[in-house]
């Protein structure tokens, strides 16, 4: 064999050996390095050392935007920054256009650079499969790139390509496992069964931790649902400025328009990034949750609208129920039994505050001659009267699981069968009356030892179809009864004598085989045709 067949052998054998021992450096790098930012920087040192280089700098797209950036870069031999930047602002977008290696002069790109004249450049593209660019490598060093140096840079490339569809993989995977933990975190803030205002401000703290975000702010509807306004944030002094406030509400109310996330990173000024989510559950839309970011910070990425977009399917269920519960408890807090309450607080949604027909009963409790009372009985002692006699009334209204409609002067009116159904409601209206008459001549015992004047309450009960429901205005509702029932009731309570309860016809059916009742014929009552038979009724067996 001759001798340079022997030389050429040698070499192609060295050079095999080289490329084994990289591509085995590589894999060992992916292997123990799957984190992309750590396997990057390393596979970019090790070619940097592999061909001793001043500069060595892998430049991707962005798989959103398709704008490069720079992922990891080594620089040695007193490349001074400037430099190296020069090269990689020049040179970038050169190099994702190619389609093989390119060799460059410093000398011929940088005249006017002493610093770069002396040095010979390669640039590598890193193409996966037939044309999916995924950037490209910038080699820099004062020797030049021989034949064998760019066949082992080819094979590396072949590589590193493999290497950075690795790492994305690795981070849409982390994304995915991100978007589960913010799931499960937020679903433990709910279940903490926290005040509505301190549920918020928790989700909003963890909103900007995981999102990494300046602010995180929550805007509602108030309950008229007609005007959005910001319930939580958690740099509230930031929105209190101008033009900041101006353009969180304009992207807000964007997003709700679109019905959609949107996001917007081309803000001016000192906010330079905004997300806003709308929250709608059941097509009903109760505000938008939102992230902004300062001008030194960066703006919002894919990863970050599915992380809000993960928050928000969360949040959107708890703030409608927070909202729900809250509009129960302001409707129904003070006429219903506590526990009562709980019960209601546990139902799905509160659709009966919209209106409902329903076979209801209504009970009207009235002091007898309480015009003459008022003259006759000094203010204070008079109020303290009245209050005792409301207390009592609530009270045993609460306990046998009626309803607290309203209070009109002295005159208590109450609702049983709903909110809950209760197949007895006719039963306990007539136990409630009597229980309240029971209770009041011992309230007037005590009231006439001490020298007041006799009065006595007369109690109307009638059953009926109604409708129920929550009424009223933005200022203030009711939960109350509207239908004839309601008015029979009112007029049997103005018939009812001290100590009496007398009920509506419609009422004793349904009791008739559980009460003592005298019937009373012949009344009459405005607005009703004909004359009405009502029932006294004295005991409940």
């Amino acid at each position: 064999m001759e001798q340079s067949n022997l030389v050429k052998i040698k070499q192609e054998l060295a050079a095999a050996q080289r490329a084994l021992r990289l591509i085995q450096k590589i894999d060992e790098i992916r292997d123990s390095r799957p984190e992309p930012t750590a396997m990057l920087t390393a596979i970019v040192t090790l070619l940097a050392n592999e061909m001793e280089t001043a500069l060595c700098a892998l430049i991707l797209r962005d798989r959103e935007t398709g704008r490069v950036e720079l992922k990891a870069i080594h620089k040695r031999n007193g490349l001074s920054d400037q430099a190296a930047n020069r090269v990689m602002r020049e040179m970038t977008d050169r190099m994702v256009q190619l389609d093989e290696i390119a060799v460059w002069s410093g000398e011929a790109m940088f005249p006017d650079v002493d610093e770069l004249r002396g040095l010979e450049g390669t640039a590598v593209p890193i193409i996966m499969g037939d044309n999916k660019r995924l950037g490209g490598m910038l080699l820099a060093r004062k020797q030049p790139f021989g034949t064998a140096d760019l066949r082992l840079l080819e094979i590396a490339e072949d590589h590193i390509d493999s290497a950075v569809v690795q790492g994305y993989a690795h981070y849409d995977r982390r994304q995915r496992l991100k978007e589960l933990e913010t799931i499960y975190t937020i679903d433990r803030i709910r279940d903490q069964n926290l005040p509505f205002d301190d549920m918020l401000n928790a989700v909003l703290r963890e909103l900007v931790r995981i999102i990494e975000a300046d602010i995180g702010f929550i805007m509602l509807y108030d309950l008229a649902g007609n005007r959005l306004e910001m319930r939580a944030a958690t740099r509230q002094d930031l929105f209190e400025m101008s033009p900041h406030y101006g353009d969180v509400y304009a992207t807000a109310n964007r997003s709700l328009k679109q019905g959609s996330l949107v996001c917007r990173n081309d803000l001016g000024g000192g906010l330079y990034a905004i997300m806003c989510l709308p929250l709608i559950l059941n097509e009903r839309v109760i505000g938008v949750l939102g992230v902004a970011n300062q001008q030194a910070k960066r703006g919002f990425r894919q990863a970050d609208q599915r992380l809000l977009g993960a928050i928000g399917s969360q949040m959107d269920t708890a703030i409608f129920e927070s909202l729900e519960q809250r509009r129960l408890r302001q409707v129904l807090g003070r006429s219903v039994d506590p526990r009562v309450m709980e019960q209601l607080l546990t139902r799905p949604d509160v659709g009966f505050l919209e209106g409902q027909r329903l076979l209801l009963t209504v009970l009207y409790a009235d002091i007898r001659g309480s015009t003459s009372l008022a003259e006759r009985t000094e203010p204070e002692r008079l109020v303290q009267f009245i209050n005792r006699y409301l207390g009592t009334m609530t009270e045993i209204i609460l306990a046998h699981g009626g309803t607290l409609d309203k209070f009109v002067g002295d005159e208590v009116m109450a609702l049983f069968g709903a909110p809950f159904p209760q197949e007895d409601h006719a039963l306990r209206a007539i136990q409630v009356g009597l229980a309240m008459q029971a209770a009041h001549e011992e309230n007037l015992r005590d009231w006439i030892a001490q020298g007041g004047d006799e009065a006595p309450i007369g109690i109307g009960i009638a059953t009926g179809e109604l409708i129920v429901g929550e009424m009223g205005s933005a200022q203030r509702t009711d939960y109350t009864v509207i239908g004839r029932a309601a008015n029979l009731g009112a007029r049997i309570c103005g018939l009812a004598q001290g100590g009496q309860v007398l009920i509506s016809p419609a009422t004793y059916e349904l009791v008739q085989d559980r009460v003592t009742a005298v019937p009373i014929h012949g009344a009459q009552f405005k607005g009703v045709a004909g004359p009405v038979t009502v029932y006294a009724v004295t005991a409940v067996h």
